[in-house]
């Protein structure tokens, strides 16, 4: 039942990437995914874009993670707009071979019944997170916000 609950959230985050990297990330061009992250990329320090109100998400050797400032939700481009975020830790995990799916990287907190899922893209041959938050209701506006790894020290 859970590895479900992954694949249908994964398949909704594919889709959502699908369809607004074009538009975030640059005029219409397609975006490279690897084919496959190894731990190794992954264990370090990320952060998120300035814009998005620079998260931090640290992947330890281990498979624990914390974060800080980390978007969950947003209630869209209104007024009085709220981003909800979440400094928590928990477990994370590398997905490589869900059929039909990019590569993601699952985020389970602890004590939140939540799972957050991080699709991989490459820039400029950079692997990098997305981790756009949708709008709950109506029409899904994104809330973007891209991580790069600025370190192979979680702690640093």
């Amino acid at each position: 039942m859970k590895s479900d609950i992954f694949r249908i959230s994964a398949s909704l985050a594919a889709a959502t990437v699908t369809a607004l990297t074009p538009s975030s990330c640059g005029k219409g061009k397609p975006v490279a995914t690897p084919e496959a992250v190894t731990h190794s990329e992954l264990v370090g320090r990320w952060d998120g874009e300035q814009k998005c109100g620079s998260p931090i998400v640290r992947l330890r050797d281990d498979y624990t993670f914390s974060s800080k400032d980390f978007p969950v939700e947003w209630d869209g481009p209104v007024p009085d707009t709220q981003v909800t975020r979440r400094s928590s830790d928990g477990k994370w995990h590398g997905v490589n071979k869900d059929p039909g799916l990019p590569p993601y990287l699952a985020l389970s907190f602890k004590n939140h019944n939540d799972i957050q899922i991080l699709q991989f893209f490459l820039e400029h041959g950079e692997l990098q997170m997305d981790g756009t938050v949708r709008a709950d209701g109506g029409d899904p506006y994104p809330y973007p916000c891209h991580y790069k790894r600025t370190s192979v020290d979680p702690e640093a």
